[in-house]
């Protein structure tokens, strides 16, 4: 492979020996060098130096790296750095050697079915409830953990502080650990070393979970989004041909497609005045739609699913308000974000419209420049607002109806899996908003974790709102990720309960009459809406389809799933 003569990379990593040894063999290569072992100093080179490359260790302990690389990409001065992650490390042996010291690795997202079954061996109940403790600093991993644990009638010990592992293993004497390579201030190499050397732990099973591949190379990690590359050894050839990959003009980092316009709808019978909007609006960057009267401009909402609609109000066939309401009222168009064109004057137009969630009011003549720097802060608003459900962090319906076309307009074969929770209005009524917020937020990392199984993953998963939730997955995926689950989720759901009520196997609550009745405890109900055997045309066929096909698979009052069978 050619050498790179003046070509810089910046080395950030606290092990002296692991850094000279990387700064040896890349000068051996023609590189220019630097090596920093402090956050703010490699801040400083990044910016100062201007590096064609940052090489990190991810196992660093004097500062968290991922924050470091947070800053990096936030920062608009060094957003396009181009970084990989390189970490060397023998104790990499301890999960993956020859002689493995662990019982078990698995990478996350967790498959609990493989996390079951390594319990099973290295903990097995046989007659008495055993005690696992779980040393991890993502909370909301370890509330899954837990539940999980605790659904399988384990005794769950939670840890998220690593410097207090140790102490916790010695008084809690736990029959197995679950443990996090990645915690900052000491990492999992150090604890599993540690319990080693010391004769009241070292007997104790552990199995790593770790978003890190040990051994292997990534060409996006988990936990950076990087190439990613954490072993025992330096895979020369296959860091040279990485390092020329990252730092060729031609290569892995080129500049990503640019991203499709904002689709703008304006409708408007001044046929003059509609096509002045069009061009300035076309001119500042947005794809425009037009439509001369009401009837058109609905067409045109359920054809193009523009992002915003500008409407006149007084139109022939249907009024501007009057297609505000008919799409207020659909949810599926529901958040589309409106700007209603009037006179001056029409107080009670601007009344109505506010009532009904009109997002702007325009008043002719329309000052073009106006309606286009509105159109750009109602977009930058609604963005922010809906493309991400606030509790579960899952995009939210637009960014849902977005992918689904994009499915639909690729013309391959996909699978639309629509979620809802079973006998939630019970359970929030019973045990309270705050509880129901911990199952909604359990059921998404669930979804995470069965769905997005690897790096490579093209799944998604969005929040419609409440308890349903939405995947799109390849269809010959779809079943057996159906099965996944509602298997895991029937697993968890007995430890959303107290034990009186796990016991019983239901709680007595009040339906929405208001009858005194039994509900069993949740469960999860999917319908699979595919293009296997008939085709999908539009968001509004795949929701139509999949909330019929839910309404079925709640009739089996289990947790369960319908695959839509028919062709026509």
């Amino acid at each position: 492979m050619a050498d790179s003569p003046g070509k810089k990379i910046l080395l950030v990593d606290t092990d002296e020996a692991s850094a000279l040894g990387l700064t040896l063999f890349l000068q051996g290569h023609g590189y220019l060098t630097q090596t920093v072992a402090d956050q703010f100093q490699a801040l400083t080179a990044v910016q100062n130096w201007k590096p064609d490359l940052v090489i990190i260790n991810i196992l660093i302990q004097a500062f968290n790296p991922l924050d470091f690389l947070s800053e990096l990409k936030n920062s608009p001065f060094t957003a396009a750095q181009k970084i990989i992650v390189f970490s060397q490390t023998p104790d990499a042996g301890i999960v993956t050697g020859p002689s493995p010291k662990v019982c078990g690795y698995l990478t996350k997202p967790v498959d609990f079915e493989a996390l079951k079954a390594m319990l099973n061996k290295c903990a097995p109940q046989q007659g008495r409830q055993r005690a696992v403790m779980v040393a991890d600093d993502d909370a909301e991993f370890s509330d899954l953990l837990k539940m999980f644990l605790e659904a399988n009638n384990y005794k769950a010990l939670m840890v998220s502080d690593p410097l207090q592992v140790m102490e916790r293993l010695r008084s809690g004497k736990p029959d197995a650990l679950l443990l996090d390579i990645m915690m900052p201030g000491k990492d999992g190499f150090a604890i599993m070393q540690e319990m080693q050397d010391s004769a009241d732990t070292s007997e104790i099973p552990v199995i790593v979970l770790s978003a890190l591949r040990l051994e292997n190379y990534q060409e996006r990690g988990i936990l950076t989004g990087l190439p990613e590359i954490v072993s025992r050894e330096i895979p020369g050839d296959l860091l040279l041909k990485l390092i020329e990959e990252q730092t060729s003009p031609d290569g892995a980092s080129a500049q990503p497609e640019k991203a499709a316009r904002p689709r703008v709808l304006i409708a408007d019978d001044q046929t003059e005045l509609l096509l002045l909007m069009k061009e300035m609006v076309e001119f500042a960057g947005f794809e425009v739609v037009t439509a001369n009267d009401g009837a058109e401009a609905m067409t045109a909402v359920f054809e193009t699913n523009p992002d915003i609609i500008v409407l006149d109000n007084n139109m022939p066939r249907k009024k501007g308000l009057e297609i505000a309401q008919d799409l207020k009222n659909n949810p599926v168009f529901a958040h589309i974000p409106i700007i209603i064109v009037t006179g001056a004057g029409e107080k009670s137009t601007k009344l109505r419209g506010l009532s009904m969630g009109i997002d702007d009011y325009l008043i002719k003549p329309v000052d073009t420049d106006e309606l286009i720097a509105r159109i750009r802060m109602i977009l930058k608003r609604n963005k922010q607002v809906l493309d991400t459900n606030p509790l579960s962090k899952l995009p939210g319906n637009p960014s849902i109806q977005a992918r689904v076309e994009r499915e639909i307009q690729k013309g391959g074969e996909f699978a639309v899996l629509y979620l809802d929770l079973d006998n939630f209005k019970a359970y929030n009524d019973n045990y309270g908003f705050e509880a129901g917020d911990r199952v909604i937020k359990a059921t998404a990392n669930l979804l995470v974790k069965l769905t997005i199984q690897n790096e490579q993953s093209q799944d998604f998963i969005g929040h419609i709102g409440g308890d349903d939730f939405i995947v799109i997955t390849a269809f010959d995926k779809s079943e057996e990720l159906a099965k996944r689950i509602t298997s895991a989720f029937d697993e968890i759901s007995p430890s959303f309960y107290s034990k009186s009520d796990r016991e019983r196997g239901c709680i007595v609550s009040t339906d929405r009459q208001g009858n005194i009745k039994k509900f069993a405890l949740l469960s999860i109900s999917i319908g699979i809406v595919h293009n296997h055997t008939r085709p999908l045309h539009s968001f509004a066929q795949v929701s139509n389809i999949g909330t019929e096909l839910k309404k079925v698979a709640k009739a089996a009052n289990k947790s369960h799933y319908t695959v839509d069978r028919r062709r026509d």
